[in-house]
């Protein structure tokens, strides 16, 4: 197996075509190649982010069989009729029924739709600020302050609870914090540094989080997006945002080392 092989079959690889030792091949050849492995994670990262959740759903069950009944009605009275002007309208009934699970489907994809533009929106702001807060070109308005002290300045400018961590460890330092916009949504964006990487925190209402549409399992959604870790979850009505370049380390800012999720650690429960 080579690069060139890989590149024909990867799309079969991602959509679970390839027999069983052709699949065992490539990967195989996975664990040796990194880019290889790199293309393919982003391919499955895509489906499960765009393909998987924008399929359509099936015509519910009752709904359909409601629809076969009344047309299985209206031809069996056209049977015994058999009236010449029956059979236009019949096709007009069902061009209605059809319009109208047409229109109920299409509300639905288009929701969906909008959710998944959110998201996508909201990572790739916080991709931008995160960079902007590192390189000094979004100045925080909020420094010098402890995390407590800091919180009480946003409880003064933000209609939402603002909660800091307060990881006292002598190599994470908190940078500054400012008021910020992801996707329209007002949040409050913190600048840490943990040795000497910068991690960002970006913190924001409940009903901005749930404009994401991300389901409550798994708990936290991890994302790779141009060479950045991007993990997004909710604790209790409030959403967070974590930016960085230094995989599940980044999580340290919230979270103490050795802390434990549904059994398993932070590097497995993550698994960025």
């Amino acid at each position: 197996m080579n690069c060139d092989t890989m590149k024909s079959q990867g799309f079969p690889y991602v959509d679970g075509e390839l027999p069983a030792a052709l699949r065992d091949e490539m990967e195989a050849h996975f664990a040796e190649c990194d880019s290889c492995r790199h293309v393919v994670e982003q391919e499955l990262a895509f489906r499960d982010a765009y393909v998987v959740r924008l399929r359509p759903d099936p015509t519910p069950p009752h709904l359909r069989d409601r629809i076969n009944h009344f047309l299985t009605g209206l031809v069996e009275q056209r049977a015994r009729t058999r009236r010449r002007w029956y059979k236009p309208w019949l096709f007009m009934t069902s061009a209605i029924m059809l319009l109208a699970i047409g229109v109920v489907g299409g509300m639905q994809l288009a929701a969906v739709l909008e959710r998944g533009n959110t998201l996508d929106e909201v990572v790739e702001a916080s991709l931008d600020q995160h960079q902007k807060l590192g390189r000094g070109q979004l100045p925080p308005d909020i420094v010098g302050l402890s995390p407590r002290a800091a919180e009480e300045r946003f409880r003064k400018r933000v209609d939402f609870k603002v909660s800091l961590p307060d990881m006292k460890k002598p190599n994470l330092t908190l940078v500054g914090a400012r008021i910020s916009r992801l996707a329209n949504a007002e949040v409050a964006a913190i600048d840490y540094k943990l040795d000497h990487d910068h991690v960002s925190l970006f913190i924001m209402p409940g009903e901005a989080y749930n404009q994401l549409g991300l389901s409550e399992k798994p708990r936290f959604r991890v994302m790779k997006r141009r060479g950045f870790d991007v993990v997004i979850w909710r604790h209790q009505s409030t959403g967070y945002t974590l930016v960085s370049e230094i995989g599940v380390r980044a999580c340290h800012v919230c979270h103490a080392p050795n802390a434990t999720f549904e059994g398993a650690s932070l590097e497995s429960f993550l698994r960025l």
